[in-house]
């Protein structure tokens, strides 16, 4: 190719203008609005049910009992494929979707999110069965269950059994 060719491209050019886009130091809208990013966490609507975790195809999400009287909702966004199920599950809405796509670190710790909640206690055993803001929830949304909220899932069932063998006098196993 000689200077002609080189001639002819150079006025090509010219022609069509600038066609990159200076991103990092002119920001653009460069994602559509059907555009999906990480996801955020409204810790005040939260209540810890795990429906987002199970929900979750990546296992992005992850509850961890610490043992201690809390539990933590984890969130890797190095493994989220950004699919948002987990919004769509979320009974309180307490999971929103960005349009945020720039999440390079240095640092791996920049990549998760907690959540911590405190569990709730059985009032007849003493053991560790929900949230506090799940057992809340639950008590507003069905009033009928403000007797057996308190307990965990195995008093509640002996108080049930309890209430049977009451009715028809016999003894249930």
């Amino acid at each position: 190719m000689g200077k002609l060719g080189f001639i002819k491209i150079l006025v090509i050019a010219g022609e069509a203008g600038r066609v990159t886009r200076r991103y990092p130091f002119k920001p653009e809208t460069l994602v559509s609005e059907d555009f999906r990013g990480r996801i955020e966490f409204d810790e005040t609507k939260c209540i810890g049910c795990g429906a987002c975790v199970n929900a979750c195809p990546p296992n992005a999400l992850e509850l961890v009992d610490k043992g201690d009287g809390t539990l933590l909702l984890k969130y890797f966004i190095g493994r989220c494929i950004f699919c948002w199920r987990c919004i769509d599950v979320c009974p309180t809405g307490a999971i929103t979707g960005t349009r945020d796509f720039e999440l390079a670190t240095n640092d791996v710790s920049d990549l998760y999110e907690v959540v911590v909640h405190e569990r709730a206690e059985c009032s007849e055993c003493g053991g560790k069965y929900s949230t506090i803001r799940q057992k809340e929830y639950v008590v507003e949304a069905v009033p009928i269950t403000e007797s057996y909220i308190d307990k965990c899932p195995d008093c509640r069932k002996n108080k049930l059994l309890r209430a049977l063998e009451r009715r028809r006098g016999g003894v249930y196993e």
